[in-house]
């Protein structure tokens, strides 16, 4: 299939020269020393007075010739990783949500652990999500452990590879040592890594000291980094959608340039969650054209340098399961599958990314599924061009009795689980099943399938000892 386009070969080309003019003449302010190092030994230039860093066009070239242009991310139910490249696009959950919509209440509340306990196990017990993104901050833990926390649900509950995250250099290591103890050592844990850690820039142009130790320590074990950014077109990046992309790939190449200083083997995904920022209600948006229209640029940029990419997919600004909803998760989600984005990320958030409920992650299993059907297009070959069957059935007749039919009807057809389809004079009450009410009977139903991984008693003894240090 043709990918969708956005950006022409000319547009690629003027953003990423100004992308690199930007890393050089303005250059990305750094307080983390040894990261500084890093990128003084890697051939930048570093103004340690001002904790400024320069990195010059070379060094961006030669960063991007260490690149690979697939990640094979692995998980501990299928020895088959899944591989992150080329066209192939993969459906993800996302974080950050300290809101759940409650299945039983209907009400908003915080976030506790056994509400991302509970959208992990859903989450694996669904064909898709494929992989995972931490999908929920708990309130209910000390914040200064809560992403250990997160890390252990994820290890605990669910056997797909999974994305997490972690506030500093301590907290990143411990995250490691125990996605080690379940893989049973390092080695094994960075041969066939299940685990993939989230590294979220800030615009523009500055670089925390929690982003820098996430880099280091994971890049030099050699764990995969999905490199985000996410600055918002007229708040912290430009108004224009060309500069806003223009700062999130300057704010990625500088990202990737210090990981690979630090390691030249560290996998990379390229991913961003540039967006807009409202200015009528001061917030930024997610469910709207040009969110995916700058989902789009970036994966152009991302394939223009031949790296796997990811972002922001899937998702609405709307509070509430309606209309918009829809709208807005298919139109987010299918512009960037359609461009070819490999990590479509969003599946299960809504309320501009505040909220999360797990009638909402039925609801995108059933999109994405619809996605995926237009992703494999129509098949044009000999056979399914035949003309026996229009022999077999001649003029005025039907197809419905045909073995070809049955043949090929399932193969062909996406076949929803909670859409509504059917006759209006058998159901003509339009509150009575609402697409939410029957995300929730499919919910206890999908459940059925959940088997989470085995893990010995005595790993969970010594992850919690690692959390408890």
């Amino acid at each position: 299939m043709e990918r969708f386009k956005i950006l022409s070969d000319a547009d690629l080309l003027r953003i990423d020269q100004a992308s690199r003019a930007l890393l050089m003449e303005v250059g990305v302010e750094i307080h983390d020393e040894r990261a500084m190092d890093y990128y003084e030994k890697a051939g930048a230039h570093v103004d340690r007075e001002n904790h400024r860093v320069y990195v010059p066009d070379y060094l961006i070239t030669a960063t991007l010739n260490k690149c690979s242009s697939s990640v094979r991310l692995y998980n501990r139910r299928d020895p088959e990783p899944i591989v992150i490249g080329g066209d192939d696009v993969y459906f993800g959950t996302v974080g950050i949500a300290t809101n759940v919509l409650d299945i039983n209440t209907d009400q908003y509340r915080a976030v506790l652990t056994q509400d991302l306990i509970d959208i992990i196990r859903l989450s694996d017990a669904l064909d898709r999500p494929h992989y995972i993104l931490v999908p929920g901050t708990p309130t209910d833990v000390p914040s200064t452990i809560v992403d250990l926390i997160e890390t252990k649900a994820l290890l605990m509950n669910t056997s797909k590879h999974f994305i997490t995250e972690a506030q500093n250099a301590e907290n990143c290591k411990r995250a490691i040592e125990m996605a080690a103890a379940v893989a049973g050592g390092l080695d094994k844990l960075i041969a066939k890594p299940f685990m993939t850690m989230l590294v979220t820039l800030t615009s523009p142009l500055h670089f925390r000291q929690d982003v820098a130790d996430l880099i280091i320590e994971s890049a030099l074990v050699g764990l995969p980094l999905f490199i985000e950014s996410g600055p918002m077109a007229g708040g912290t990046g430009p108004a224009t959608m060309a500069g806003t992309l223009i700062c999130a790939n300057a704010e990625i190449l500088n990202a990737i340039v210090l990981a690979k200083a630090v390691n030249p083997e560290v996998p990379i995904i390229y991913a961003s969650w540039a967006r807009l920022l409202d200015m009528r209600v001061a917030t930024c948006s997610h469910g709207g054209p040009e969110f995916a229209m700058l989902r789009v640029g970036t994966t152009q940029l991302a394939k223009y340098y031949g790296l796997p990419s990811g972002g922001g997919s899937v998702l609405g600004d709307t509070k509430s399961i309606d209309v918009q909803l829809g709208m807005e998760k298919m139109g987010t989600g299918l512009l960037p599958a359609l461009a070819g984005t490999n990590m479509c990320t969003g599946m299960g958030l809504f309320a501009d990314e505040n909220a999360i409920s797990l009638e909402t992650l039925v609801i995108d299993w059933e999109i994405t599924g619809w996605i995926e059907r237009v992703l494999r297009g129509i098949k044009v070959t000999k056979e399914t061009c035949d003309l026996a069957v229009f022999k077999e059935v001649g003029p005025g007749g039907d197809f419905v009795r045909c073995e070809h039919t049955r043949e090929n009807y399932r193969i062909e057809s996406f076949l929803p689980q909670i859409m509504d389809r059917g006759y209006l004079a058998l159901d003509k009450d339009p509150l009575a099943k609402t697409m939410r009410k029957r995300a929730k009977k499919l919910f206890p139903k999908l459940m059925q399938a959940y088997k989470g991984p085995e893990i010995p008693e005595e790993i969970v003894r010594k992850m919690d000892e690692i959390i408890a240090r």
